[in-house]
Formats: C-alpha cells, sequence, structure tokens
C-alpha cells in the first residue's frame, strides 16, 4: 500500500467519527473482500428476506463478481468507500479480522469465523502467524477482539478456543454455524446444480478433494490419485463416479498447474459457494480442512488423505490427534482405496454421532435465522 493510500485510508477514518450511525445499516464482508461466501453469505441471504427495510452492505474486492441477492449494495472492500460504510453501520458481520480502526458507541461487531478448528488457530499458534509479511497480526488480532460484541459458536468446543485463544472476553453464542445449515437441510437439487455449474454428467456420482493449503504454498502433499478413488467408489458404492478438486483460496492460482480430463475429473477450485458443493457431493476427501467437520452433518462418507502429517504438526499442530477424528484416514494411495473398498457405513454414523456428542456441537440448520434475530435487534 502507498502513503497516498494510508493517507486516504487514515483520513476516511478519521472523518467516520464525525459521521452519524445509520440505525438500518449492517455491513458484511468474508475472508477480506471475497464474494458471498461462508457465514456471512449465509446471514446476508437470510437477512436479505426479511421484510423489515435495511440497508446491506457488502464489502468486495470484486464488486461485479460478488454474487449477492439484488437488494445488497456492493462496496469495494478496503476503500475509503468502504470505510464510510464502516463508520456508518449499526452492525458489522465478519467471519476474518478486520483491522477497523475505530468502532463507534452504537456500533456492534458480530464475528462468525470460520470453522471447526483441527489445527491449532490464533494465540495457539501465534509465533507462526507473526510472519515478515504480517508482523504484528498478534496486536491486529488483540485490536479486532477487543471491538467484539459476539462471536458465533457451533460447539462446547469452538467455544472454549474462542475463550482462550481469541485474546477476548466477550459473549459466545452457541448458535450454531449458519454455513452449515444447508448441509443440515440440503436443497432437493444441490447436486443438480453442482453438475450444471461445472457441467458434469447428469447420471454421475460426486467425490470431491478439498484439501486445505500447506504453509510453504506448494502442491507437494496433494498428490492422490484421482482415477484410483473413482474406481473404488464404484467398487464399493456403485455407480459411475467423477472427482472434483477444490483447492483452498490460499492456493487457488495453483489450481492451473493440476490436470483435469473434464471427464471423469474437474476443477471446482472457482466455485465461489463451498457449502453448495458439499451440499451436492455423494462424498468428500480432505486432510486437515474444516470442511470435514461440515460435511458429515449430510451423514455422507468423508475420508482425510494425509501424506504429510508430521511435517504439518510442525507448522501448526492439532488440537486433538488427527486419528481421534471419525474419519478413515489414509497417508497414502493404497491406504485411500483401502479405506474406500472397506468403509463401514454404520461403524461411520456411530462414530460421528459419538464425536458430535464429545465435542458439543450445535447444528440444528436454524443459525442463520438466530444471527439475523440478532441483528435485527441491534437494529430496532
Amino acid at each position: 500500500m502507498s502513503i497516498t493510500q494510508k493517507l486516504k485510508k487514515g483520513a476516511a477514518w478519521t472523518l467516520g467519527r464525525a459521521l452519524p450511525i445509520q440505525k438500518n445499516k449492517v455491513v458484511f464482508s468474508s475472508f477480506y473482500g471475497r464474494g458471498a461466501s461462508d457465514n456471512p453469505k449465509a446471514i446476508v441471504d437470510a437477512l436479505a428476506q426479511r421484510p423489515e427495510k435495511l440497508d446491506i452492505v457488502w464489502l468486495a474486492k470484486d464488486p461485479a463478481h460478488a454474487g449477492v441477492p439484488d437488494n445488497v449494495r456492493v462496496v469495494p472492500y478496503d476503500t475509503p468507500a468502504a470505510i464510510r460504510e464502516l463508520s456508518t453501520a449499526r452492525v458489522w458481520v465478519d467471519n476474518c479480522r478486520k483491522g477497523a480502526h475505530v468502532k463507534k458507541d452504537g456500533q456492534y461487531y458480530m464475528q462468525t469465523w470460520h470453522g471447526f478448528a483441527l489445527k491449532r488457530i490464533e494465540r495457539d499458534v501465534a509465533d507462526k502467524l507473526n510472519t515478515p509479511e504480517n508482523a504484528a497480526y498478534a496486536e491486529y488480532a488483540k485490536r479486532d477482539s477487543a471491538q467484539i460484541d459476539a462471536i458465533i459458536s457451533n460447539s462446547t468446543f469452538m467455544t472454549e478456543i474462542y475463550q482462550k485463544s481469541f485474546w477476548y472476553h466477550g459473549a459466545v453464542l452457541e448458535y450454531g454455524s449458519a454455513r452449515n445449515d444447508i448441509l443440515v437441510n440440503p436443497p432437493a437439487d444441490a447436486k443438480q446444480q453442482v453438475q450444471q455449474a461445472l457441467h458434469l454428467p447428469n447420471d454421475c456420482q460426486i467425490i470431491m478433494y478439498a484439501p486445505t493449503f500447506r504453509a510453504d504454498h506448494s502442491l507437494d502433499a496433494y498428490q492422490l490419485d484421482y482415477q484410483a478413488v473413482c474406481r473404488a467408489c464404484a467398487q464399493r458404492f456403485g455407480g459411475n463416479w467423477v472427482m472434483l478438486v477444490r483447492l483452498h483460496p490460499n492456493v487457488m492460482k495453483l489450481a492451473k498447474d493440476l490436470k483435469f480430463d473434464n471427464q471423469t475429473t474437474f476443477d471446482a477450485t472457482a466455485v465461489d459457494d463451498m457449502q453448495l458443493l458439499l451440499a451436492g457431493c455423494d462424498a468428500v476427501i480432505t486432510d486437515y480442512s474444516s470442511l470435514m467437520f461440515d460435511f458429515a452433518l449430510t451423514r455422507r462418507p468423508c475420508f482425510q488423505f494425509a501424506m504429510d502429517i508430521d511435517a504439518y504438526k510442525g507448522d501448526r499442530n492439532f488440537y486433538f490427534p488427527i486419528d481421534e477424528t471419525p474419519f478413515p484416514l489414509a497417508v497414502s494411495n493404497e491406504e485411500m482405496v483401502q479405506n474406500i473398498l472397506q468403509f463401514d457405513a454404520a461403524a461411520y454414523q456411530a462414530d460421528w454421532d459419538a464425536f458430535y456428542q464429545k465435542m458439543g456441537f450445535c447444528e440444528d440448520g436454524n443459525a442463520s435465522e438466530r444471527c439475523v434475530k440478532w441483528i435485527l435487534e441491534k437494529t430496532k
């Protein structure tokens, strides 16, 4: 950022202190300016359907492709215009750190975060987060947490993480994850929507491989044998299987280096709505991503494929051993195939139910409405 840009933003925040709050304005952002996605998307979709006359704003780096409802205004992210919206809003909703300089009396900040934590996060890995590119992340996060009025949790486990590891001492509301409402109650046409969006065969069964990113932003750990997996799925579950591959947004540019035949393997990285993809899939493979805990709500098969567990432990480590999840774990392609062929649906469901109870999940498909109710109470 240039000195001129910094001066303009600083001036915008200073001016914003004097601007009046508009009690009907709610400002959303997700993943530092991405289009409609994650928990904020689910909440804004529900809020946009309400009869109350609200001024709903989405902050996006690419306003032309924000993907929000028609009655939502889109403003360029991280600009003086965005600062003006934040300065005059009654409520902020975000799933990442905001970095906002000033939250005034009479403003409210809902923090939804973005998933159930297997890998350690925030204060528990502060030494990893304070990088040369972001040397002051901890101070930035502390400033953000001091402004939050409520963090939305989907479990007693995450409630404890927010209370202990987020430099935060405010309210934690166990509403569930708004983004997961669609997985608790999947639309009947979810698979058809995915098939149409990616031009898949109409009669196919879908398995998606969606690994998280690595600190070195490489593809070295993504050595899954797509064809072997599809053959194993066809043998174990029947049907014609295709593979979707969706890279984490932090490494999505690397998708161009992967090979897809667009007959049995397809690139789904550019699809913004991850939860719709999950709702439309028949099975999922991941490694350390929180999406496994989301997808399990559909009660469909979920597998883990992780070739670099020891290396990943050295980077972020885990809150609990990875083999204590209910998802069959493979460290090689041979083991991955065997896990599919030997998949025991009854044992899988029992393991997930036990894990769900142990972690204190509260996902019932109504999280969005609870968040909307909280927002509406603040805008009255």
